[in-house]
């Protein structure tokens, strides 16, 4: 069959547009797909160049149209079974955005203030007059972290590992050791605040810390796998496992291991990828508070550190606002930009010393490879 010559150029024509389109196609998806590759190779290099098990990360940037999530290396060592972004892990002191929200409602329905003062609620303990609930969210009640008391509390969880902490022994403790300062005078992180914050709460309702966050938190957003659990060793749902506890010892695995009531108010919530991501945008974008806590949350009361600031159970770094968590077994990192229309969450399922093993260093090299130095 013969091919005319105006019918021959029409098809080259017609071929030639649309191998022009794939390729203007392509190339509108190479920005991402280059940032996507930068990413990869920053999560690949954590596995490779530490002792870090397993990494998962998830980023969505609805402005860039970014939807990645990605898991590196094992969840589970003897078994060598790839990590998997779509388990169950423990989130640490992510938890604290939990409790601390759950406050800050009870705030909003005018129940309490944050300009309350610590003994309205338990005047038993030392200095409660000069305590405020503000103090307690932002960790500027300088009370001591029961968590770094001498002889250190690692020593006797490690000796028992299955005990159950009440609330009123882990305040105690923190109690105990003193005021690192004057109440108000500078920043210092501790968990006796959120346990003690906890403790107000189920003041206030008359209801388990793990009632009033399932109720107002879990269930209105509909996080069917996230949790907030008060003791004991499992840790639900299917998950992978969670190695080391600061000292990297082969073999050593904590996933199942300790009480979770040693953490309670502070850390003891577990959640997925996709559910914190949820979670992080109504904490940051809204929906959780009253618009006018809802600001005061984001703008006002935090304490400025060298790249970080703390406020109300919550951290901003440039436009990001979340919370990290570490805990044996696990370190997190959560954390939403309004402005960025971007969520970040990366977990390891191991909890070693040094910035190379914390997941932090890694969320600024993705915030870098998206946005660069300045977010």
């Amino acid at each position: 069959m013969k091919i005319s010559l105006r019918l021959l150029l029409s098809i080259l024509f017609l071929t030639g547009t649309f191998i022009s389109c794939r390729k203007t196609d392509e190339k509108v998806s190479d920005p991402n797909q280059a940032l996507i590759v930068q990413m990869k190779q920053a999560a690949d290099s954590v596995v490779k160049t530490t002792k870090v098990p397993g990494v998962v990360a998830l980023v969505v940037d609805r402005k860039k149209g970014i939807d990645w999530l990605y898991s590196t290396g094992v969840r589970d060592i003897p078994n060598n079974l790839p990590s998997d972004g779509n388990l169950v892990f423990r989130i640490g002191s992510v938890t604290k955005t939990l409790t601390i929200t759950v406050l800050l409602q009870l705030v909003g329905e005018g129940k309490l203030n944050l300009s309350d003062k610590l003994s309205k609620f338990f005047p038993q303990y030392p200095k409660a007059d000069s305590v405020t609930i503000l103090m307690l969210t932002n960790m500027t009640s300088r009370i001591h972290d029961y968590f770094h008391i001498e002889p250190s509390l690692f020593i006797t969880m490690r000796e028992n590992p299955t005990k159950i902490w009440t609330h009123d022994e882990l305040v105690n403790l923190g109690f105990q050791a003193g005021y690192d300062a004057s109440p108000g005078s500078g920043w210092g992180y501790s968990n006796t605040n959120t346990i003690l914050i906890g403790k107000i709460i189920e003041r206030i309702t008359g209801n388990s810390l793990e009632q009033e966050i399932t109720n107002r938190i879990i269930r209105p957003l509909n996080l069917v796998n996230t949790g907030f659990i008060t003791t004991g060793v499992s840790l639900p749902g299917d998950h992978g496992r969670g190695y080391y506890f600061i000292d990297y010892i082969p073999g050593e695995d904590f996933t199942e291991y300790f009480d979770a009531s040693v953490y309670w108010a502070a850390g003891s919530a577990y959640s997925t990828p996709r559910e914190l991501q949820k979670f992080a945008e109504t904490l940051v974008g809204g929906g959780l508070l009253p618009d006018t806590l809802q600001v005061r949350r984001l703008n006002r009361d935090f304490y400025q550190m060298s790249d970080v600031a703390y406020g109300i159970g919550i951290a901003k770094q440039g436009t990001f606002y979340g919370h990290s968590g570490e805990m044996p077994a696990y370190m997190t990192n959560m954390y939403h930009s309004n402005d960025k229309q971007c969520s970040i969450i990366i977990y390891y399922n191991s909890l070693l010393i040094g910035p190379e093993n914390d997941p932090s260093t890694l969320f600024t090299r993705f915030v870098h490879i998206l946005y660069g130095p300045d977010f």
